[in-house]
């Protein structure tokens, strides 16, 4: 099966493993690219638009993962 180019909110959300009300905050608050097409909420998305807002809020400054997401490296040293 191939996969969609274009994600209604519930597939974006789905895809994020998030809930709609947060696909659509993060569209109205202009964090998460997506088009418009016809009415007002009929959004649409990309998967690679959603990976880079989930990345850009994984990563603190610098790159480094916040605190909370343990890298593998950490793993391997719990005692």
């Amino acid at each position: 099966m191939t996969a969609r180019p274009w994600l209604t909110v519930a597939e974006g959300a789905d895809y994020a493993g998030l809930c709609r009300d947060t696909i659509y905050t993060a569209c109205e608050r202009g964090e998460l690219r997506h088009v418009r097409v016809g009415g007002r909420r009929a959004i649409r998305l990309r998967t690679e638009w959603i990976d880079g807002w989930l990345e850009q809020h994984t990563q603190g400054k610098g790159g480094e993962p916040r605190a909370g997401n343990p890298t593998q490296r950490d793993h391997n040293n719990v005692t």
